[in-house]
């Protein structure tokens, strides 16, 4: 079995389709870009590994059992990517986890790499800008609907900056045609509303900034519910057209997720190096002094 394994972690959802739109074809991808490496995708939330077991044939696992596996079966080198936008509560639990199983293992029994969400490099200090490259890649995809309309982006989230900051990004960048907004949080629907009108275009693209793109999230923003996001937009005189896909389907956010993948490799491969080099040179100097 190879040494190296690389864990897909995502919230999950129950709506199998979606999963396998996004997930699964994230998950088809690392498996061709990391051939000798021992992939599994994992839920993060407990309740759905078991929802997700009971109705489907493909079974996924909890984090706390890949871990084990791994460490069962000789793996030296774990990579945790998650497949999140934000450092969430969630991001923040798995990150616990994962703390917890470090420090009840035996020492140098297996190293585990946790990598980071899409949104964390604000671009400073010649670091990456994961911000402009995820609004790159959405203006990328969704370009010929989006012409000549605004597009308003939907994020299934709370108070999390990462939203505020991307507006920002949004209206000094490649975006600015682009209103942003969180359902439970800020910026709120009111604030977006505020922005299209300064846009003043007459027609609205609203793009899911989720990464599945579960049945429940499309009935929320073009159902024919009295408050789905299409309704109220109407209601407020926009022609509106829902983009029906999850954010994690677009192409070249998964190009983005795979981009934070190999540069996570890459670090730790260097620093091993290194640390093998500095050692092979201590030993050198060991055995002439001798």
């Amino acid at each position: 079995m190879s040494t190296k394994g690389i864990i897909l972690a995502t919230f999950g959802s129950i709506y199998g389709e979606a999963v396998e739109k996004s997930v699964g074809i994230m998950e088809a991808k690392i498996k061709k870009s990391y051939p000798d490496a021992v992939i599994r995708r994992v839920f993060l939330a407990e309740a759905l590994v078991e929802k997700w077991n009971e109705k489907y044939n493909n079974p996924v696992q909890s984090l706390e059992a890949v871990l084990a596996e791994f460490k069962n079966t000789g793996v030296r080198d774990v990579f945790v990517l998650p497949f999140a936008l934000v450092a969430d509560q969630c991001y923040q639990k798995m990150r616990k986890a994962i703390a917890v199983f470090t420090y009840n293992m035996e020492r140098n029994a297996m190293r585990i790499h946790v990598g980071k969400p899409l949104l964390s490099s604000l671009g400073v200090k010649n670091y990456a800008d994961d911000y402009v490259a995820t609004i790159d890649a959405i203006m990328k995809h969704v370009n010929i609907r989006a012409l000549n309309k605004s597009i308003l982006l939907m994020a299934n989230g709370q108070n999390q900056l990462e939203f505020s900051a991307l507006q920002l990004k949004c209206l000094y960048g490649n975006g600015q045609n682009v209103a942003v907004f969180t359902s439970n949080g800020f910026p709120n629907f009111k604030q977006a509303l505020t922005l299209l009108d300064r846009l003043d275009h007459k027609e609205v693209l609203v793009v899911p900034l989720a990464l599945i793109g579960s049945e429940h999230l499309m009935d929320y923003l073009g159902g024919d519910r009295s408050d789905s996001v299409a309704t109220l937009l109407t209601e407020q005189g926009y022609g509106v057209s829902i983009w029906n896909e999850g954010l994690g389907e677009n192409p070249f956010i998964q190009d983005l997720f795979l981009k934070h993948l190999a540069q996570s490799i890459r670090m730790i491969e260097r620093k091993q190096q290194a640390y093998q080099q500095a050692k092979s040179e201590n030993e050198s100097r060991a055995s002439v002094a001798v």
